[in-house]
């Protein structure tokens, strides 16, 4: 399993393409191994993987929009950059906002998934979804919206980028979700769900996303699950960090070591 680490910790410092080759070189002096990223905008593919190349950090996926993929031109440009980045895990963004509180919203967003799938499974790759929290909106009945995607998603060409905060914000079992998704989610985010203090009254508890290791999270029993579901690519990821970036991937790099990864 591979350390991995998204480039949106660090969206500030990849304004350029100065910047982006020395937060790379950061990274890879942290000990991070391979890297979840788009191609930047002032850069083209060949570009962004001959950086990566010289850097020694593996490409762990490429992204592309599902709302695009109806375009037969942009089902064939995220598979040629799929391909010059040498991944086989294409990654898209959230189920549409019109479609995340319905059973039937769910089960054509499922068939969207399936029919890019379809393509990608030609070429060699994968769709790969990543949630949020709001796929666990419960449909009644003990169900989600969640529980609909892993249901009617092909496993034939359909995986999924799991993220631990995101699992605990839906209020369901971390590695139980991982455990259920064995084979079929490839790369996880890791970032760590905290309780956070300063609250007002004792109902205004807030969350904040942390550092591995340092919220509320399971991780031995997250690390344990990983395993058992042959995740290949542990990559860590803080939305929001309280100071330097570069300090939370340092501290989230030497807790994954210290849980095993």
């Amino acid at each position: 399993m591979y350390k991995g680490a998204q480039t949106y910790t660090f969206r500030d410092f990849i304004s350029d393409r100065r910047q982006f080759e020395d937060s790379l070189r950061r990274v890879k002096a942290i000990g991070y191994e391979s890297l979840q990223h788009g191609t930047p905008p002032f850069m083209t593919p060949e570009e962004t993987k001959a950086v990566l190349d010289d850097v020694g950090l593996l490409p762990c996926s490429s992204g592309a929009d599902h709302r695009l993929m109806n375009d037969p031109a942009e089902v064939r440009k995220a598979i040629q950059t799929a391909h010059i980045y040498g991944v086989k895990y294409i990654y898209t963004g959230s189920v549409p906002m019109d479609q995340a509180e319905s059973a039937d919203g769910y089960k054509r967003f499922a068939e969207t998934l399936n029919g890019i799938g379809k393509e990608f499974i030609k070429e060699g790759c994968y769709v790969t979804y990543h949630h949020h929290a709001m796929e666990f909106f419960s449909l009644g009945g003990g169900r989600t919206g969640m529980d609909v995607l892993f249901e009617e998603a092909d496993p034939s060409c359909v995986m999924f980028c799991l993220d631990t905060h995101w699992l605990a914000a839906g209020g369901v079992e971390t590695d139980e979700w991982i455990l259920k998704m064995k084979n079929r989610t490839p790369i996880i985010h890791f970032k760590d769900y905290a309780i956070g203090g300063g609250a007002a009254m004792v109902e205004g508890v807030s969350k904040r996303y942390a550092e591995v290791g340092e919220g509320n999270l399971n991780w031995p029993k997250i690390v344990a699950a990983c395993r058992t579901a042959n995740v290949e690519h542990a990559v860590f990821e803080q939305d929001e960090c309280l100071g330097d970036p570069f300090d939370s991937m340092v501290t989230s790099y030497n807790n994954m070591v210290k849980f095993g990864v």
